[in-house]
């Protein structure tokens, strides 16, 4: 009886593909300038050419979390913190592989210290319609 009333347990993966990660340790950072499109999405301008880039949801959650404040580990650590129950067994894996796609695509930079955002990049940028 009154079972309803315990709190759930968060269950946490151990995370084995993130601690054998050679950028576990890295803080993450954006290096590209953006601007929200509507309430949900964004589109960042391309710093290396002529081309605006829309991302899909996962993608768009890490760039927009790349303030280069927290190393990898601990934003696996406060990404899985927003479960209330049972954390995703490859969410370290998946985090990994977009900070990889955001990295070669050139829009992120990985560092050994944290760095400080430039002002163009922290806030979205204006855009007239």
């Amino acid at each position: 009886m009154f079972n309803f009333l315990r709190k759930s347990k968060q269950i946490i993966p151990p995370f084995e593909v993130l601690k054998s990660s050679p950028i576990k340790d890295t803080y993450f950072y954006r290096i590209a300038q953006w601007y929200w499109m509507n309430n949900d999405n964004i589109a960042i301008i391309d710093p290396h050419g002529s081309r605006v880039i829309t991302l899909d949801p996962w993608p768009q959650k890490v760039f927009l979390d790349a303030l280069g404040k927290i190393t990898v580990t601990e934003y696996v650590d406060y990404v899985s913190s927003e479960y209330k129950k049972n954390v995703p067994v490859r969410l370290d894996e998946t985090i990994l592989l977009m900070i990889d796609k955001l990295v070669k695509e050139r829009l992120i930079l990985l560092s050994n210290i944290p760095v400080e955002l430039g002002p163009g990049y922290i806030q979205p940028k204006t855009i007239n319609k």
